[in-house]
């Protein structure tokens, strides 16, 4: 009877995955999550060890260090989360992949202006330290961001009946 049980939970947590599988909220946030991870990870590391917390000066024109570090991060993140999006998430749209690229890099504006704004509030207007600021600003986003796509990067087409 003991050799059931592990079979049992095994069979649990397969149908547990499969409808998780099934719940396209579920993936986004999978494909949010994978994408974030890159994101704050590539930003920590430009900010803390590439630019060692130094704005870039040049002339008359200074550029905050967390500002360069989310401009590259921001980039890689856009990156991993639009082939994760299309492919795992909203796969069932028609939409050609440039013309579903073309939309994600207009809600990715729309989303980094909406960073872009935020860190720049959280750090310099309440002391944030930058890593946790951008942490703030993905979760705080990521509910326009999903909503944008579902409505406008991936839409799918309903037949007429």
């Amino acid at each position: 009877m003991e050799t059931s049980q592990p079979k049992k939970r095994f069979h649990r947590l397969h149908t547990a995955r499969k409808k998780a599988y099934q719940n396209k909220a579920i993936r986004y946030i999978f494909s949010g999550g994978t994408a974030t991870l890159v994101d704050v990870s590539v930003f920590f590391v430009i900010y803390n060890f590439v630019l060692h917390q130094q704005d870039f000066v040049y002339e008359h024109i200074r550029i905050a260090s967390h500002v360069i570090a989310l401009c590259v991060s921001f980039l890689m993140g856009l990156i991993t989360n639009f082939l994760i999006t299309k492919y795992f998430v909203f796969s069932e749209s028609a939409l050609r992949g440039r013309d579903q690229f073309a939309r994600y890099l207009i809600v990715a504006a729309i989303t980094f202006v909406g960073n872009y704004f935020m860190m720049k509030m959280l750090v310099e207007v309440f002391g944030v330290w930058p890593t946790a600021a951008r942490l703030m600003a993905v979760a705080t986003i990521a509910l326009l961001s999903y909503r944008l796509h579902k409505a406008f990067t991936f839409k799918v087409k309903i037949p007429k009946s």
